[in-house]
């Protein structure tokens, strides 16, 4: 199957969106917060939806592929290829937590160690996805619905508690800390979303003839996702404004959806129908698609170099001359160390070496018990 760099794109919009946000919140002096403040209803809830939708999708397409090279292979099988995705899932979950640790320790509050950041919420999302991920498509997105609904009904109960030493208190911190982040029962079902639409896209492009995928593409994903994606947009402006630009509504979870859908399909439509050239006009993002876990715990640097200091015209200034620095910086970093510098690509070779550690002393075991 064939790398869709659309995925890349998407991947990396996520993330420098990500970084501009943070700026938004670091930089921006508190007479010029209301910049802050629309900018982060626009656009707040797409790109944090967008990077678990994206992280499901990719988790799919890897899981898939790797299926095909063990059933093709005598050297790889399916439990391996399985130990292989759950440390996947394993590694970034300590990494996240090494983060979160490092936080706590920072802010000098112990209770930051279990705080819903972005790769946090990704962890969590891969180990809670794995047993879905061979159910039927149907399925997935059911339970996306019911997690997504159960969500509010949970918070109503648990919020009066927050804060609070008392069961309730303690579950509200392991579900909903911070809610200005991305706690996992409100985003656990953009993940399970991108695990169908990365089962549909696989099944699509694994058909090598042109004219046949792109038939495929249209009727099996494009129009249902472009007339899907629409509906949810028209139903938040129409039926559901303002409440959309509020974080974590109902309403702004349908905007989000359907932006999401919109956005990426016709992103696809343009890498397939080679409506702009992909090679050149997709390297921008793929840079903060290679390196998005890299760049998200290395921006935090950015903190502290104009806190609070600047008004809503010369934060502009500020925010181009560091992405064109940063963005300089990275193709140097890629030129130079290349996937070295990829804490995602890093992750993807010690999971798959150590499963394939795992399975190679599960003969060595079957041998000798063989030879008893």
């Amino acid at each position: 199957m064939k790398r869709i760099k659309t995925i890349d794109t998407f991947r990396g919009w996520c993330i420098f969106m990500m970084v501009f946000g943070h700026m938004l919140s670091w930089w921006v002096r508190s007479e010029d917060r209301w910049l802050t403040s629309a900018l982060h209803s626009i656009f707040g809830d797409i790109v944090g939806t967008g990077f678990l939708f994206v992280s499901g999708l990719s988790a799919v397409l890897f899981f898939k592929n790797r299926l095909i090279k063990a059933e093709a292979s005598e050297d790889i099988n399916i439990e391996q290829v399985n130990n292989e995705f759950l440390f996947r899932a394993l590694l970034l979950l300590i990494v996240a937590l090494i983060f979160t640790s490092i936080t706590a320790i920072g802010t000098l509050n112990p209770l930051n160690v279990w705080k819903w950041y972005i790769p946090l919420t990704i962890a969590i999302s891969l180990l809670l996805a794995f047993p879905t991920l061979k159910t039927p498509k149907w399925f997935r997105i059911l339970l996306a619905v019911i997690i997504w609904i159960s969500h509010y009904y949970i918070l109503s109960i648990l919020l009066p508690y927050q804060g609070q030493i008392h069961i309730f208190g303690i579950l509200f911190h392991i579900l909903y800390n911070s809610m200005g982040l991305h706690p996992i029962l409100f985003y656990f079902s953009f993940f399970l979303i991108g695990t169908v639409v990365g089962d549909i896209l696989f099944e699509i492009f694994l058909i090598d003839n042109q004219e046949e995928r792109r038939s495929q593409l249209k009727n099996k994903f494009l129009f249902p996702s472009l007339i899907i994606g629409s509906l949810l947009i028209v139903i938040a402006f129409v039926f559901l404004f303002p409440g959309f630009l509020i974080h974590a509504t109902v309403s702004s979870t349908i905007y989000s959806l359907g932006v999401l859908l919109t956005s990426f399909s016709i992103l696809l439509i343009f890498e397939e129908y080679k409506v702009i050239k992909v090679e050149k006009s997709y390297k921008f993002f793929f840079f903060y698609s290679f390196y998005s876990f890299t760049i998200y715990f290395s921006h935090f640097i950015l903190y502290i170099i104009f806190l609070n200091q600047l008004n809503a015209i010369n934060f502009w200034i500020a925010f181009f001359g560091t992405f064109i620095s940063l963005t300089l910086l990275i193709r140097i970093v890629y030129k130079k160390w290349g996937i070295k510098a990829s804490l995602k690509v890093q992750i993807a070779k010690i999971s798959l070496g150590l499963a394939t550690r795992m399975e190679v002393k599960k003969r060595k075991y079957r041998q000798i018990v063989i030879i008893k």
